[in-house]
């Protein structure tokens, strides 16, 4: 009996299995979540662009149609009450009172034409050389400042061959006054003395 003869040798041992070069889970990630980034903010920038754009459109359509109201206002003639005391309609009418201070040489006694029931009439010379009168309303007259505008609105569209023309006016404080055109030769006590402007407008439109 041999007995090294049932004495089996041990199996062969397997090779090692073959490595692969297989690219991780990890290592892709950077380059997807830059291409992610890179996407959002392209989104929210141009998200910002649009509501800016939207905004700025807005914007501009309400300022077209605050300017086309204003003009329309202003053809219109119809005075437009802002804050209670200030009407739009008749900014090109108002003279400032500096101006007529000069024009008139503070309204001193040489440039007087004369006194009216309603305040003193002043003649002057604007600075393009116009020749005017200006009627320096009496400060107890107890008009207010609405009621004054929107009667020197009236009285100025007003044409008749008896009236002097109304050019403008001047609103400053206290003061009232009324800015005529000078007419020479023709007196001027028919306007310019005695008469408030509401009975004047009357007696026109009688």
């Amino acid at each position: 009996f041999n007995g090294g003869a049932n004495i089996s040798s041990p199996p062969p041992s397997s090779p090692p299995p073959a490595t692969t070069n297989r690219s991780t889970g990890v290592g892709s990630v950077p380059g997807n979540g830059n291409k992610v980034s890179t996407k959002v903010i392209i989104a929210v920038v141009v998200t910002v662009l649009a509501v800016a754009a939207a905004i700025t459109v807005a914007l501009l359509a309400l300022m077209c149609i605050r300017s086309k109201k204003k003009k329309s206002n202003m053809h219109s003639g119809s005075p437009t009450e802002t804050g209670g005391e200030y009407f739009s309609t008749i900014e090109s009418l108002q003279y400032d009172l500096p101006m007529l201070q000069s024009a008139t040489n503070y309204f001193s006694d040489e440039n007087k034409l004369g006194e009216g029931g309603f305040g003193g009439v002043y003649k002057g010379t604007l600075p393009n050389g116009q020749q005017i009168a200006v009627k320096r309303l009496s400060r107890s007259s107890g008009q207010g400042a609405p009621e004054f505008k929107n009667e020197v609105m009236l009285v100025a569209k007003l044409q008749h061959r008896n009236l002097v023309k109304l050019l403008g006016f001047c609103l400053d404080g206290k003061e009232k006054l009324l800015v005529y055109e000078y007419v020479p030769n023709k007196s001027l006590d028919c306007f310019l003395f005695g008469k408030p402007l509401y009975n004047l407008k009357l007696h026109v439109e009688a």
